[in-house]
């Protein structure tokens, strides 16, 4: 089995260069690198897990941001990737939106949020307890074209006492913003804390994915396996604890609503510039409307008086 759970390191330039080298080896031989061996040869401590992407798929650099804060394609290695069946993770644009009065007088922005895998292979996540600390680390399984395996650490998986079952921590963001007076994305005005999910196959978006099978292969929210099949969403409703943005302190106006998965780029997948989703809203008390962006300059021209 192919085993690179300590290849995702802080290192140079140069050592990352070397790291992928044993990643292209192990992908066309079958044995393991164990972590001595890959901090070793890099002369660099053992990162915690899923503090660095490993570089089998290149990581988003913040530089590859475009105005909207959308992630740009990432060079990667053909080679490599076209060996590993990998999960591609998007997100769908947000529904049921919904502004709601708190008990304090409060508002808050309530949204359903699905994300799913269009990737060749699955998103499979398997929980190692250790007995000790009685913590749960998330290993991301990736299966190659060849047979082999690769092992990846991603994070932990976390239990959700409102929801009463476990969680993979991190594995989404929703972000209200405001816009620039060109349209463009300028600050952060509220923000979810970063979402825990239970990763199941829940709802079929892609029949047509090469690797869609019409069973749900992941259904169970314990902390041994969590996954989501090609071709196969994850929806989580409205109504859930989580899945709001606190508008406390946000004035009237235009913002767009962003939701990002994989925020960190701790799971491997296939092309990181497909992970957000993005909207634009009018907000008005507690009446909220979608702003087509064709629309959004006239609009905001118009109800500011700059035309």
């Amino acid at each position: 089995m192919l085993n690179l759970r300590a290849v995702g390191i802080f290192a140079s330039s140069s050592a990352r260069c070397l790291v992928l080298s044993f990643a292209l080896a192990a992908s066309l031989g079958n044995f393991s690198i164990s972590p001595g061996l890959a901090a070793s040869a890099l002369n660099v401590p053992h990162a915690p897990a899923g503090s660095l992407p490993t570089t089998i798929v290149a990581p988003p650099d913040p530089e590859s941001l475009d105005q909207d804060g959308l992630m740009q394609p990432t060079p990667r290695s053909s080679s490599i990737s076209s060996r590993l069946m990998l999960p591609d993770l998007r997100t769908l644009p947000p529904g049921d939106l919904e502004i709601v009065i708190l008990p304090n007088g409060s508002r808050e922005l309530r949204l359903s949020n699905t994300i799913w895998n269009s990737g060749a292979g699955a998103l499979e996540l398997e929980g190692e307890i250790n007995p000790r600390t009685r913590m749960t680390r998330v290993v991301q399984n990736v299966h190659a074209r060849a047979g082999a395996e690769l092992e990846h650490l991603v994070g932990e998986f976390v239990w959700h006492p409102t929801h009463d079952h476990w969680h993979f921590a991190g594995f989404s963001i929703y972000e209200l913003w405001t816009l620039a007076p060109t349209g463009a994305l300028d600050e952060i005005v509220s923000s979810s804390d970063k979402v825990s999910y239970c990763v199941i196959d829940t709802d079929i978006i892609d029949r047509q994915n090469q690797g869609f099978e019409p069973r749900r292969g992941y259904y169970g929210c314990g902390r041994a396996l969590q996954g989501l099949s090609a071709g196969w969403g994850d929806t989580y409703k409205s109504f859930l604890d989580g899945q709001e943005i606190h508008l406390a302190g946000v004035e009237d106006g235009f913002y767009a609503l962003k939701s990002t998965t994989n925020p960190d780029a701790s799971l491997l997948e296939a092309n990181y510039s497909n992970n957000a989703a993005l909207l634009y809203l009018s907000i008005q008390g507690t009446r909220l409307e979608l702003v087509a962006p064709e629309a959004l300059a006239e609009r905001r021209c118009s109800e500011n008086g700059w035309c």
